[in-house]
């Protein structure tokens, strides 16, 4: 049978543990893939092993057993190294850190023929704790080796996986605000996704709180007094809601694990709809994998977490001896896709236009981007390259360089540079 481009997978990489989830075609909603026959083994540890006698490359909680046993080579900390740039050594072999990456992504993935044996990937939406640009290029290499390219795999924040999930629940679910508790390893954290519905599209926000430094993970692990952790959260959660009109919260990370904080969970019921999981971003992952793939019914949002350009940026033209704007980047694209190239050619002009609109306030600004420095030619006989980069969500870097004119006029190579800063 040929195999199809069909799965719809969300992929959540920590440092810990990793969960993959795919996008079943009979219930409409994202399912997680476990590890074993056992439907609760769905956590799998982001653990590699090579086995001292064979060479045989583990992974999971097999790495981590053959490892207790002294039978493999355990390499742990993956996310953590491959962002400190730290080498792999296995067996006084150095590994490039996509090759661990791949290796990795190659055995969880492998997962997915145990459930759909003669389905290929179509989409895959890697979701990560913070974006790092590093870990970001190691993800994509990583893939690339498997065959993945860039049209089937984009890679998102937790943040943005979060609201992918919460925005694809019922509508009742979001009448107002959002809420997401999260305590892992790093603390206590609370994101309140918020919906601006004054605009059309509406506009989707996050705003964070660290609450690490009143409820951590050490006091968690330490506190004897289970009573005493749960009136420490009680209090931090009402103070955080205190006049916040939300209508779901949502409990994640193994912080949560246990039944410490249930009765906490009852109070907060009280006007609105509380759930537990562990299994949210990488569930939020798989929901944008659909919408990527253009499956399934999807509201007109613009998502504006902080990994997004906040305004849209377009070039002025003229054309029919009107003004009239040529869009280079739309705001909610991320920062790191963000970058773009275009080729002009100028007519009696010394500068170009670049216009700036931030989506939430509607300010706009004109940047003009100098082309004085540049061989003057007569009008229409210049082709210029326009690129644009991003090293962040509001700083932007244009970069004008010349391309001649075929044969009539050689390029002198010659480059113009000019970082634009965007309104919050």
């Amino acid at each position: 049978m040929t195999e199809e481009r069909k799965l719809l997978v969300g992929f959540d990489l920590c440092n810990d543990f990793t969960q993959i989830s795919c996008y079943s075609k009979k219930s409409f909603e994202p399912e997680s893939i476990c590890y074993t026959d056992d439907e609760t083994k769905y956590m799998i540890p982001t653990v590699l092993g090579v086995r001292k006698d064979t060479k045989e490359w583990l992974f999971g909680e097999d790495a981590i057993g053959k490892g207790k046993a002294g039978q493999a080579i355990v390499i742990d900390q993956l996310i953590t190294r491959i962002i400190r740039k730290e080498d792999f050594y296995v067996m006084d072999v150095k590994i490039p850190p996509e090759a661990i990456l791949e290796k990795f992504f190659r055995k969880c993935l492998s997962l997915l023929k145990r459930y759909y044996p003669n389905e290929m990937v179509a989409k895959l939406v890697v979701t990560i704790p913070q974006l790092d640009i590093t870990l970001i290029n190691m993800i994509y290499k990583a893939m690339e080796a498997l065959s993945l390219e860039k049209d089937r795999v984009s890679i998102q924040s937790h943040t943005q996986s979060a609201v992918q999930f919460a925005m694809s629940q019922s509508r009742d679910l979001w009448m107002n605000d959002v809420g997401i508790f999260d305590f892992e390893e790093e603390g206590l954290h609370f994101y309140q996704i918020k919906i601006n519905r004054k605009h059309v599209p509406m506009a989707i926000t996050v705003e964070e709180k660290d609450l690490s430094e009143t409820l951590s993970f050490d006091l968690l692990e330490d506190l004897d007094d289970k009573e005493s952790l749960s009136y420490i959260f009680e209090n931090l959660a009402k103070s955080v809601l205190y006049k916040q009109l939300v209508t779901t919260l949502y409990m994640t990370g193994k912080g949560f694990e246990g039944n410490w904080a249930d009765e906490v969970f009852k109070h907060l019921c009280v006007g609105r709809r509380v759930f537990k999981g562990q299994n949210l971003y990488t569930k939020g992952a798989c929901y944008y994998a659909r919408t990527l793939a253009g499956e399934g019914k999807t509201e007109n949002f613009v998502y504006l977490t902080e990994e997004m350009v906040r305004s849209s940026l377009s070039i002025v033209l003229y054309r029919d001896a009107k003004e009239s704007e040529y869009t280079l980047v739309e705001a909610g694209t991320l920062w790191y896709e963000a970058n773009c190239e275009v080729s002009l050619i100028p007519d009696e002009k010394d500068e170009i236009v670049i216009r700036t609109k931030n989506f939430l306030n509607y300010e706009i600004h004109e940047h003009e981007i100098s082309l004085a420095g540049l061989e003057k030619r007569p009008p229409k006989m210049t082709r210029l390259d326009l690129r644009l980069e991003f090293s962040d969500p509001y700083t932007c870097s244009v970069v004008v360089k010349d391309r001649g004119f075929g044969d009539y006029y050689p390029s002198t190579n010659q480059i113009l540079e000019q970082t634009i800063t965007l309104a919050y």
